[in-house]
């Protein structure tokens, strides 16, 4: 279904940086810096790099150290990857299963450092830019939070998000945030999970810290249940910050960022995988959230009072993406029903969708300046699928690995998700499948490494064409040799 947007002036709150920036025909928003775990509070996971020392960027693979051993519930085997420039060079940040954070050469793939944690990293890194320096902050399941210095992988501080005891079980900590307690930014939020397996003190407890971003001290906790979280994100409105999160027994919360109270809770029908989405329109501050019951809604952001609703066909393990241009604003989200929907983020109502081959479990990544306008989006088909950002008409779709295990229930595991980035005015599409291989691949249609694939129609137009002279030589074949069979039996008259 297709359907023009509706155009209105919008103003939108950008994650982490926290500047207001008002919307007009032809502005596309962009990404100013990777401080949130899709990069922005809209969840758009593409950014612009300014990285003149890079080379030209080219496809590239790269397998970490190879050592992926067995699935368990909620293992991905690498994060989603971020992006920033670092000394004039485009620097790609990703968490593995094998213990590892690894900074890569976006342009190349070339390895440039790595640091190993205490267990893997599921969740991804994000940066923080102070004057000249720039922060890497990664969680990792060691129930450990490190800032690192971007440039040369030292680490700066490090702070435990729960204190050591032999009965402590595993934890899982989602993706940091960066934002502030004030009206800068001077603290990273990280929601974890963590349990304790000891017969006498047997718990699960979840919840939020905030730590300073100079030393790592806490500035507040806020204990949230016993449920996995996914990561906050951060938005600023008037000089106040607010997180908002998800949870796996269905809750969305808005917490204030100052202190960590609790503003409001919304509880959905099913769990909420993935971090929502935030913008401003012209009628307020709007969530939007998705869930494993395959809603999307709309929340007032200040009350958590729903405003609209749109029903997929199957469940939502991704975040819903924003993007805002030419006046409108569109909400994309992926599904289990095999469709990427794109609707219109003040009301929910459908303007086109996309189908894939296979459910689409990922976030998408939406470039919308630079080339040709795209939503990238990960599905079960171990397809990366290419889509116009204008009307869904597929662009074209790149294999990109099966997974290592036959598992069922595989969305108990939130898999990586596509990224991408626009080096020497070229963007790349960051891919970490359940393979075990980190990809990079060229967008532009000049570039792409990956064939455009092409339906099962070619399939069975081909099929005659080789069928035919297979089946005229049997023909033939048989017709001689019963020819020669009747001169053989032929009688001899005297």
């Amino acid at each position: 279904m297709n359907r023009a947007g509706r155009r209105q002036p919008l103003v939108v709150v950008l994650g982490g940086a926290a500047l207001g920036v008002l919307l007009v025909p032809g502005h596309a928003h962009a990404c100013a810096l990777w401080s949130q775990s899709r990069c922005d509070a809209q969840n758009t996971a593409a950014i612009d790099l300014d990285a003149p020392t890079s080379q030209p960027p080219r496809a590239w693979s790269f397998d970490g150290s190879g050592r992926v051993w067995g699935y368990e519930p909620g293992m991905t085997v690498w994060s989603s990857p971020a992006l920033a420039s670092v000394e004039g060079r485009a620097l790609l940040a990703v968490g593995n299963y094998d213990h590892t954070l690894y900074a890569l050469d976006a342009a190349t793939g070339e390895r440039l450092w790595m640091f190993t944690t205490g267990g893997p990293v599921y969740a991804a890194p994000v940066f923080f830019r102070e004057g000249d320096r720039t922060l890497l902050l990664a969680a990792s399941t060691d129930r450990l939070v490190y800032a690192i210095d971007a440039a040369n992988g030292r680490q700066v501080w490090v702070h435990s998000v729960e204190d050591y005891r032999p009965t402590l079980g595993g934890a899982r900590l989602a993706a940091p945030c960066v934002g502030g307690t004030g009206e800068s930014d001077n603290a990273v939020f990280v929601a974890y999970w963590v349990w304790d397996r000891s017969l006498a003190n047997s718990l699960q407890k979840s919840g939020v810290l905030a730590l300073a971003l100079a030393d790592g001290k806490p500035l507040w906790r806020q204990e949230l249940g016993d449920n996995d979280l996914t990561a906050p994100i951060f938005v600023r409105t008037a000089g106040h910050g607010q997180l908002f999160l998800g949870s796996a027994n269905g809750n969305v919360y808005a917490l204030d960022a100052a202190t960590g109270a609790v503003q409001w809770k919304k509880t959905e029908l099913d769990a909420v995988r993935s971090p929502p989405a935030f913008f401003v329109s012209s009628s307020g501050p709007l969530v939007v959230t998705g869930s494993k019951y395959g809603t999307v809604r709309g929340l007032d952001a200040a009350t958590g009072v729903e405003r609209w609703s749109y029903k997929t066909g199957d469940r939502i393990t991704g975040s819903p993406a924003i993007l805002t241009e030419r006046g409108s604003a569109r909400v994309f989200v992926a599904s289990y029903d095999r469709f990427l929907h794109a609707l219109d983020a003040t009301d929910g109502s459908p303007i086109w969708h996309f189908a894939a081959r296979g459910g689409l479990y990922s976030s998408p990544a939406l470039i919308a300046s630079g080339g040709e306008a795209m939503a990238l989006v990960l599905g079960w088909d171990h397809m990366l699928h290419a889509a116009a950002l204008d009307g869904g008409a597929p662009l074209f779709s790149a294999f990109t690995g099966r997974p290592l295990w036959n598992v069922a229930g595989m969305d108990d595991s939130n898999w990586s998700s596509p990224v991408a980035g626009r080096i020497h005015g070229h963007w790349l599409g960051f891919v970490g499948s359940y393979d075990g291989t980190l990809r990079a691949l060229p967008l532009g249609e000049a570039d792409r490494a990956a064939p455009v694939l092409r339906s099962n129609r070619w399939f069975w137009l081909s099929f005659p064409l080789v069928l035919i002279p297979f089946l005229a030589l049997a023909v033939g074949l048989t017709s001689r040799e019963r020819r020669r069979q009747r001169v053989r039996i032929t009688p001899v008259r005297p």
